[in-house]
């Protein structure tokens, strides 16, 4: 072989090699800022069970935004993302979703069949119109700690959504996401409240 020839050969191999490593490089960027931006801005989640019915149903895929829980301020009718510890969610479940029904330094009272946020009855459209049920009298009449939120599902069936009525208030660094868009199904897709 000639040297002309195994320098072009060199050099094609090499320009390959470039090629490859530049490929590689921009597939690690791209991931990388997926990555980011899931973690960051917003990632999907699908709807597991019937506790935040009629507002969201079983199967429903939605949008959680992270900006919120991390730079902003959860407020009071938010639905969130949440991690649960292990021994509060059962079913081998991470996450739930819910609703934030007060927040801290807020006295909550569930009597009657109805909440109370700081004395004043709160209006629920979003609730499945059954009376909300006490799961624990001890999480029933409370004012709901610094740094924590207490919520509750739309549903309001006791057995059908493990929520504050029954473990508590939870600390808002268990929030990982604000529900934010509706995408799935389509015949449902928008803003969720």
């Amino acid at each position: 072989m000639n040297k002309d020839l195994s320098g072009e050969i060199t050099a094609q191999i090499s320009y390959i090699f470039g090629k490859i490593k530049s490929l590689i490089l921009f597939i690690i960027i791209a991931v990388s800022i997926g990555l980011t931006v899931a973690d960051f801005i917003g990632r999907p989640g699908i709807i597991v069970g019937s506790s935040m019915s009629p507002t969201l149903r079983d199967g429903d895929v939605v949008i959680f935004e992270s900006i919120t829980p991390r730079f902003g301020k959860i407020e009071q009718g938010d639905i969130v993302s949440l991690r649960i510890p292990e021994i509060l969610g059962g079913k081998n479940r991470k996450f739930a979703v819910k609703r934030v029904i007060a927040t801290e330094n807020q006295h909550i009272e569930i009597r009657d069949g109805k909440v109370f946020v700081d004395g004043l009855v709160l209006i629920e459209d979003y609730a499945n119109n059954v009376e909300t049920q006490i799961d624990n009298t001890l999480y029933s009449d409370m004012i709901v700690p610094e740094g924590c939120v207490y919520v509750i599902g739309d549903n309001r069936l006791p057995e059908e959504s493990y929520d504050s009525r029954a473990f508590g208030p939870i600390k808002e660094d268990r929030i990982t996401g604000k529900c934010w868009i509706r995408i799935y199904p389509f015949t449902r897709v928008g803003v969720v409240k």
